[in-house]
């Protein structure tokens, strides 16, 4: 088996990355470089999607793989695309023949909507239901298109008989095949894939991350097996899905593991044992938040990953707990909602296992309610509004600013970096609020930027704000080293880290790649 890395080497995130038998080429993940995106773009600069692909391509974003694109991004833009440059052109054959998503970040899906149509796309149905309702929520046509395609620049002939052409809107898709070839994965339920050299068997395990449905992959051909993990923990709420996936790794002997090593540091760091201080569990961040909510009687704010439906449950029950109503903006509402309606579809066995790991509150629960912000002419008119928030807006089932400038001592609010502006009209009682500051501390320099304008709202407020209480979703160093030596995987490759290079003073007996973009690496 051969592996090609072509995202995720040598920075945290973008992974990219290929195993491959025989003619047939298996791609694990797609995702963006969020380094390398803001080297280039920002908020208000971001790549043309009247482009296509080229912008992605000319900067370097996305890898020049003829046969891995869809054609409608091509075409347009033959004639450049075909150049030694980038050797890129409409093809037929895919050079993908299958792909894996280990989990709904952007950082591993977010160029799946790249992939020619008749691509293989295999996850599960957590992953799978989390991508709906992200386009569900999403105004990018382009990147709504991991789980549909809706061929880019098509025009139609006009109904009016003139024999002129049109361009193609959204309802003009109806009489059209738009569905991808989605194949919803079970936990150890292998599948089977035909290459020139035999089948090759790929099984999916559930592991915990900062996301439901987050997987890895045993890869096994000829009795030889490659490991990735994608991205995983052991200090989560479920320890005991990763101890099960490390478990059937090492029954599988693997000559290779592809690893996530997001939270090693630099060879100086390790060395001087200077790498512990934010080593907190998800279990240390229920205790810590559930202390400050019951020692402050007036307005709570919370910030934490808006997709990290553990977080959001865990804020639910702990403002049920002490008798407060958990606001979240829309967005959260919808990925509870979404997750309610569509668990009812599902059999009893799958509802009940989910429905444990992930206890969702009912529609009617007085403790948790979406928080509508003002929009447009500011009256909370329908027309104001996305088309998912009208829903809520029409149960008439929701709380304003009015309710919590009221009694805010009866509310936890969810309040992120865009929803700061916020504050003016809920005048939060100065010296009572604390912000709960549950996400990550800035490590880059539009991070600090931002968090020094959070602080000036903060002060000019009076709101105190707490110390970062949060949970890496990525392994700690020391339980990602025992990890490697107990699976004694011949090779290791380290990506979704800055520092590969540390992993050869964890002193294992593996051999440590650090992988070169593109490089193809046999085993």
């Amino acid at each position: 088996m051969q592996v090609q890395i072509y995202g995720g080497a040598n920075e945290i995130g973008g992974n990219q990355v290929f195993i491959s038998e025989g003619n047939k080429n298996f791609m694990f993940d797609f995702g963006v470089s969020f380094s390398d995106m803001k080297e280039f773009f920002s908020e208000y600069l971001k790549p043309r999607s009247l482009n296509g692909i080229l912008d992605y391509l000319y900067l370097k974003l996305i890898p020049p793989i003829d046969g891995l694109y869809r054609n409608d991004l091509i075409n347009r833009y033959k004639d450049i695309l075909s150049k030694p440059k980038y050797k890129i052109k409409p093809t037929t054959p895919n050079y993908v023949d299958a792909f894996f998503l280990s989990h709904a970040h952007l950082d591993h899906y977010k160029f799946m909507s790249f992939l020619k149509k008749n691509t293989p796309i295999y996850l599960n149905w957590t992953a799978n239901s989390i991508l709906s309702y992200i386009n569900d929520i999403k105004s990018d046509k382009l990147m709504r298109e991991c789980l549909s395609f809706h061929e880019y620049w098509l025009l139609l002939p006009k109904s009016s008989g003139s024999g002129k052409m049109k361009r193609a809107k959204i309802d003009d898709y109806e009489d059209i095949d738009t569905t991808r070839k989605i194949n919803i994965l079970e936990d150890e339920h292998p599948i089977y894939l035909e290459t020139d050299n035999g089948k090759c068997k790929v099984t999916q395990y559930q592991v915990d991350h900062s996301i439901p449905g987050s997987t890895a992959f045993i890869i096994e051909h000829d009795g030889r097996n490659i490991v990735y993990t994608g991205d995983f923990r052991k200090h989560g709420l479920h320890p005991e899905w990763t101890n099960r996936f490390i478990k059937m790794c090492k029954k599988a002997s693997p000559i290779a593991i592809i690893t996530d090593g997001t939270n090693v540091p630099s060879i100086k760091s390790y060395r001087d044992d200077n790498y512990h201080q934010r080593e907190k569990s998800e279990h240390d961040i229920r205790k810590q938040s559930d202390k400050i909510i019951k020692n402050n009687s007036g307005l709570i704010l919370v910030n934490f990953p808006s997709r990290s439906l553990d977080r959001a449950l865990m804020y639910y029950q702990l403002a049920k707990k002490h008798n407060r109503t958990f606001a979240v903006n829309t967005k959260i509402w919808k990925m509870i909602d979404y997750f309610r309606n569509k668990i009812e579809k599902t059999d009893d066995d799958f509802k009940d296992s989910f429905l444990k790991n992930y206890p969702l509150p009912e529609p009617e629960d007085e403790y948790l309610k979406p928080y509508l912000q003002r929009k447009k002419w500011g009256y909370f008119e329908l027309k104001d509004y996305k088309k998912f928030e009208r829903t809520i807006l029409k149960t008439d089932d929701y709380v304003t600013y009015k309710e919590i400038k009221q009694s805010q001592e009866n509310y936890l609010l969810y309040l992120d970096f865009y929803m700061l502006k916020e504050l003016i009209d809920i005048d939060p009682d100065p010296g009572k609020t604390v912000y709960l500051k549950s996400i990550t501390d800035p490590f880059d320099e539009e991070m600090i930027i931002k968090e020094q304008k959070l602080d000036a709202w903060l002060k000019h407020f009076q709101i105190r704000k707490t110390k970062t209480i949060h949970s890496s979703g990525h392994c700690r160093v020391n339980e990602l080293r025992d990890m490697l030596n107990e699976i004694n995987a011949d090779n290791v490759i380290p990506i979704h880290t800055e520092h590969p290079e540390t992993f050869k003073e964890f002193g294992l007996s593996s051999e440590i790649i650090q992988p070169e973009i593109g490089k193809r690496y046999s085993f």
